[in-house]
């Protein structure tokens, strides 16, 4: 990858976000569901950057590229971007954890 590929960086990146959202948000119940929210979230961004058209076809000509390509993530760029997009992850599942609230010291408790 060179450092002018604008393309395949962003597709690393975005690549490497949504397995670290996937791997975060899954669980053996709902591995479907996330992948389908991951699948109409990214169908969503591109309806309202790029227009609905614009985004079909996109979307359409997708498939032929990956195989035509043969695109990947390479062990060695991913291990760049892990460490960043794992923090994100683990702040995300915390925030979807439920939270222990600790009453403040000297704080008025119902009973």
């Amino acid at each position: 990858m060179t450092p002018s590929d604008t393309t395949e960086r962003a597709a690393v990146v975005v690549y490497m976000l949504l397995d670290e959202f996937h791997r975060t948000l899954t669980t053996p119940k709902t591995e479907d569901e996330i992948t389908l929210g991951i699948v109409l979230g990214t169908a969503m961004y591109c309806d309202e950057k790029v227009g609905p058209f614009r985004a079909q076809r996109l979307m359409e000509h997708a498939p032929g590229i990956v195989l035509k390509t043969d695109a990947y993530v390479p062990d060695t760029l991913a291990a760049r971007f892990a460490p960043v997009l794992q923090a994100l992850g683990e702040h995300l599942q915390s925030l979807a954890s439920p939270q222990k609230v600790v009453p403040a010291e000297g704080a008025v408790t119902a009973a």
